[in-house]
């Protein structure tokens, strides 16, 4: 189910509801948004790896597919802006829109609506459309607590607002609005669920660790765990059990490696860590989308092509589409 971008959810940066039958993306274009003009990629397979210099879009595509993915929730903007640091806001709500928003239009002109398209395997499509509005002719109630102060003496609060509008496969359209305000923002309820699950593994951080503990539970209760730890061994190959304990920072996954207790598999190495929340990830997005970026951080170049090896199988196990950025040569090869 979508989910709001609350205190309690917003580091988890998951869309959607599982699907028996997954639906693929084979092509996707967008036009104006950040520093793609107009720009299609087609023939995309089940696991797709994007490569580039520094500052040429390489995110800026992940973040595309996120939106497209959950196009019924328009509080996944604040989402795309904290995968880039930007998570508090504060100030005239003027200078919260600009910060919000007015970055995501190509060469900052809000005047050219942002458009991302999307077809799939089975020739449905979906699409996604921003468009700032100068005047906002109906001001939504704002429910529940703003995630965003605004200064109360903020006059014209309102005058500007993002819309979002939606096509679904049936060719039916829906909008939504952000708007800021005195008040804070009003992030309006989704008006449908998004068609397939989207996960959005941020290079600047992973899920955190109880959020791993939690997957891993569920891929425990769905007794889908045989092939997890084998997969672990291949870079911590002292690695005998994985087990969820809490302890005095909650649950968290905990690995034998042969010592006399069992230790946090936070302390075992970015490597380790982040595979297992690449797999458990995919686990959990069955007939869905995952996104990671930097895929290559923390892991060492000569075990790069099992890496793929099983992130394809994963990928294959739970009908779940890849993709991906890197800096690294070595990725690419492997």
């Amino acid at each position: 189910m979508a989910r709001k971008n609350t205190p309690e959810n917003k580091r988890r940066h998951v869309i959607g509801k599982s699907e028996e039958h997954g639906r693929r993306f084979t092509t996707i274009s967008i036009k104006n948004y950040r520093c793609l003009k107009d720009f299609t990629i087609d023939s995309l397979e089940r696991v797709n790896l994007i490569g580039g210099k520094n500052n040429v879009g390489k995110t800026t595509l992940l973040e595309i597919l996120f939106l497209l993915v959950g196009n019924t929730n328009i509080s996944l903007i604040l989402s795309i802006n904290a995968f880039r640091g930007m998570e508090m806001f504060a100030g005239e709500a003027a200078a919260i829109r600009e910060s919000l928003w007015s970055h995501l239009f190509h060469n900052l002109d809000s005047q050219a609506n942002i458009s991302i398209h999307g077809k799939l395997e089975t020739g449905e499509q979906i699409s996604t459309t921003l468009k700032e509005l100068d005047r906002v002719s109906t001001i939504l109630p704002f429910g529940g607590t703003p995630q965003v102060k605004a200064d109360a003496g903020t006059s014209g609060g309102l005058a500007k607002a993002l819309q979002l509008s939606y096509r679904d496969i049936t060719n039916r359209e829906y909008s939504v609005i952000l708007q800021v305000g005195a008040k804070g923002i009003n992030l309006p309820p989704s008006t449908a669920e998004p068609l397939f699950p989207g996960i959005f593994l941020s290079g600047r951080r992973r899920p955190s660790l109880q959020e791993n503990a939690i997957r891993y539970g569920q891929l425990e209760m769905a007794k889908s765990l045989h092939y997890l730890l084998p997969v672990l061994q291949i870079i911590e190959p002292r690695l005998k059990q994985l087990s969820v304990i809490v302890g005095a920072s909650g649950p968290m996954l905990y690995g034998d490696i042969g010592l006399p207790q069992m230790l946090p598999m936070a302390v075992m190495g970015d490597g380790l860590g982040g595979l297992a929340s690449i797999l458990l990830s995919i686990s959990s997005a069955p007939g869905g989308v995952v996104l990671i970026d930097e895929i290559e951080n923390g892991l060492h170049h000569s075990i790069l092509m099992k890496v793929w090896q099983v992130i394809a199988d994963a990928a294959r196990r739970h009908n779940t589409q890849i993709f991906a950025t890197t800096h690294s040569w070595e990725c690419i090869v492997a």
